[in-house]
């Protein structure tokens, strides 16, 4: 499973070109799992309260590494949507941190933290004051990828 926020909504079509450009083999289906899994990758759109007000969250039961196709499809889709992006970064940071993010501007990846974040902590249990005090990811420094 992997995750992708969006700071523009996803259209469906460009949702589809990333995946068919790095994952050809898979299906993409929307919404929730059914009895037809073989070969299948089942996204989901959520809502988000920070500045990434899209999250595609991708169930991947079509093989391969969801770390790797999750930056990937966060890249094609910053590029193509014209917007910045968000994905897992945790095999890029500094050291062992679930918080690492990769934050893709304009086709550049950005190392971020995403603890303490909006996008990350953000729930429902949550006083005003809890969610005041969370801000948007914050972005360390540029990454070659």
């Amino acid at each position: 499973m992997f995750y992708i926020g969006l700071s523009a909504e996803p259209r469906p079509d460009a949702v589809a070109a990333a995946f068919a450009a790095h994952a050809p083999q898979a299906r993409l289906r929307w919404g929730e799992f059914d009895d037809d899994c073989a070969g299948v990758v089942f996204v989901e759109l959520h809502r988000n309260a920070s500045e990434f007000p899209f999250a595609l969250h991708a169930t991947n039961l079509a093989g391969g590494d969801d770390y790797a196709l999750g930056l990937a499809i966060a890249r094609t889709l910053s590029l193509a949507l014209d917007c910045r992006s968000v994905c897992d970064g945790t095999r890029h940071g500094p050291g062992a941190y679930p918080g690492w993010c990769i934050v893709w501007i304009e086709g550049q990846a950005w190392l971020g933290d995403d603890y303490y974040s909006l996008f990350y902590d953000d729930s429902p249990e949550l006083s005003a004051d809890e969610r005041a005090q969370l801000g948007p990811i914050k972005l360390l420094h540029r990454l070659e990828l």
